[in-house]
């Protein structure tokens, strides 16, 4: 097979809804481990952990690693677990969505227009 025909079958489109930031400064919380997050979006987290069932429901702490007791709880549904890498579904509440575009915008510099100051 050549390298063209190689790569076009390696390639997948993204399919999220959502753009997904840095996960930077944040952290996951699950039963007393710390993970790091890779990215996060309205819709769902990639972060580094091993050893999740697909369609499991798994619930968490998102935190910054600057102040660990700034958190917000939520659940997740495992669509995807790797060898390092752990991908899932929000099921998503307002108090968690207020937090993941308060530290979207803290990420890219922006404050959204619909929060109150």
């Amino acid at each position: 097979m050549s390298k063209e025909a190689n790569a076009l079958m390696t390639q997948t489109p993204d399919r999220r809804n959502h753009i997904r930031k840095v996960g930077q400064g944040l952290v996951v919380l699950i039963d007393g481990r710390v993970h790091p997050v890779v990215d996060i979006s309205i819709a769902g987290i990639s972060f580094q952990a091993a050893g999740h069932t697909v369609g499991t429901k798994v619930s968490l702490k998102i935190a910054r690693i600057s102040d660990i007791n700034d958190c917000i709880g939520g659940t997740i549904t495992i669509k995807s677990a790797g060898d390092t890498t752990t991908r899932g579904e929000f099921l998503p509440t307002m108090p968690l969505l207020r937090y993941i575009i308060g530290h979207i915008g803290e990420a890219t510099g922006t404050k959204p227009a619909y929060f109150k100051e």
